[in-house]
């Protein structure tokens, strides 16, 4: 990509470049463990932390690291805590079940936080004590109407304001409004 400036008449290229994913590993260190994410040129960003990885990913990146992580839960199976705990967060946005996702609500109470990474498409629901839902926006996820009131309570944190953050209040809206049956 090539940026004009209008000023000076300068040609300045951008620095920002996307690299595919195309593997990953656990990587230990001590005695902490890691998501070792490989991109196309070897470009290795490394991850401890689910939240982290999304505030960095946008959805091609998702959906290609979710075909990874199956690839290898299919042929060779997964050992090590951080590799089911990369494929569990990843099931959950992907192939979410409504049984778990309604248990997890009955533990979510005030103080409760609510964030929209916007590059990866994925909203997140947490409490202090560590419960944590991740949603991908275009799926639509069992919320409780109560889950829902809290959320708007509490107020969307984004970035900068976005469609795709105006559609999300109003799913949620539209969920925390709904008559009881």
């Amino acid at each position: 990509m090539v940026i004009i400036v209008p000023d000076e008449g300068i040609n300045v290229e951008a620095l920002q470049t996307k690299y595919p994913i195309n593997g990953w590993e656990v990587y230990s260190e001590d005695t902490m463990q890691f998501w070792k994410i490989i991109k196309v040129g070897n470009h290795i960003e490394v991850y401890q932390v689910f939240e982290d990885m999304l505030k960095n990913f946008d959805i091609d990146d998702l959906v290609k690291l979710w075909s990874l992580v199956q690839e290898r839960y299919n042929s060779s199976g997964l050992t090590k805590d951080k590799e089911i705990e990369l494929w569990v967060e990843l099931k959950m946005l992907f192939e979410p079940d409504a049984e778990n996702i309604l248990e997890l609500q009955k533990y979510m109470h005030d103080p409760l936080k609510w964030w929209l990474y916007d590059m990866c498409a994925v909203h997140h629901v947490s409490i202090e004590k560590g419960q944590d839902i991740f949603m991908l926006v275009e799926k639509d996820y069992p919320l409780t109407k109560g889950l829902a009131t809290l959320m708007l309570c509490n107020k969307l944190r984004v970035d900068q304001q976005s469609e795709m953050a105006d559609e999300l209040l109003i799913k949620i809206y539209n969920i925390a409004n709904r008559p009881r049956n």
